[in-house]
């Protein structure tokens, strides 16, 4: 005497025990058990949790996954019996659905705890599409609604598909899209176009206006340096002899000398000049800075050339 229910937002498909109205008499509608439900919201909600825990690079604690599944699993049962009262209401579950995520992830920070929400949601409504998409596939033209578990099959395997590779793809593919910006560097009538990578990490200041560094491709800025600058740098005498060469080049007063640590090396010096203007082209509208000071790294700073500039979080917010 139970009919389906698809309006969850904990799990995709949630069951629910009512009787059903037709013209006025109450009939049987199919019939699922409490513990059936139980166990299919026991299942989907661990994947979900575990595949959200992925993707946000939350570390995943299977006892609390667990526990977590195991209330959204009891929540979902006890839709049973009390679906019309508040506790079932949009906005119940919407904090039920923020307490899962601090019981089964425990987010130690409020954006690691926003970014875990997105997620949460994100691959309940995709898994969700799943299993309505495999219920068109699996049902024949002119067939009537049957219900099939097969559906929530289809569901599940989307969302361990999405916790296996979706991180893989999350890291390789969208984040350096989204954190990958065009830049311009003008040096008077000189100008180096190319791609830079948003770096958080990137605390290099400049000792004198305590600035943020930009960091960029020596073969990159090359076509943006004076000869005289370029033979001064190249030159493979030790650091005192370079730096002694470059302040007597064109671009004296230019020159910068960035002081660094880093790992195997902690007291490192960057050879740094400074940008007339930068500018940043963050697709809806241009930051642009002016005498900023660019580190010169004699390396590639990305290993398929997808970007020539590391540019630090400072300049961004302060656009």
């Amino acid at each position: 005497m139970e009919t389906y229910n698809f309006t969850s937002i904990i799990c995709p498909i949630m069951t629910s025990a009512k009787l059903v109205k037709e013209n006025g008499d109450i009939v049987d509608g199919p019939k699922v058990y409490a513990d059936v439900t139980f166990a299919i919201n026991l299942v989907m909600d661990f994947i979900i949790l575990w595949a959200t825990a992925r993707l946000a690079g939350i570390r995943v604690i299977y006892f609390r996954l667990l526990t977590a599944a195991l209330l959204g699993a009891i929540y979902s049962v006890l839709y049973l019996y009390l679906a019309m009262t508040f506790y079932y209401s949009m906005p119940a579950k919407i904090l039920f659905s923020c307490l899962l995520l601090i019981v089964g992830l425990a987010p130690h920070t409020w954006n690691d705890f926003k970014k875990a929400l997105v997620y949460f949601y994100g691959i309940s409504f995709a898994v969700a599409g799943a299993s309505i998409a495999a219920s068109y596939l699996m049902v024949a033209p002119g067939q009537g609604f049957k219900f099939s578990y097969l559906w929530l099959l289809a569901g599940a395997i989307f969302a361990l598909l999405i916790g296996i590779y979706g991180e893989k793809y999350l890291l390789r593919r969208i984040v350096p899209n989204l954190l990958r910006f065009g830049v311009e560097l003008r040096f008077g009538p000189q100008k180096c176009n190319g791609q830079g990578f948003l770096d958080t990490g990137n605390g290099l200041k400049d000792p004198l206006t305590k600035r943020p560094v930009v960091v960029a491709e020596y073969d990159f800025l090359k076509q943006c340096l004076p000869e005289d600058f370029q033979q001064a740098f190249d030159y493979t005498g030790d650091e005192d002899d370079i730096l002694d060469r470059l302040s007597e080049s064109s671009w004296a007063n230019r020159l910068r000398v960035i002081p660094f640590s880093s790992i195997g090396k902690k007291n490192g010096i960057l050879v740094g000049i400074r940008a007339d203007t930068i500018l940043v082209n963050t697709g809806r509208k241009n930051v642009s800075h002016n005498n900023v000071v660019v580190g010169i790294y004699r390396d590639k700073l990305s290993r398929d050339g997808s970007y020539h500039l590391l540019i630090p979080s400072e300049i961004m917010n302060q656009g």
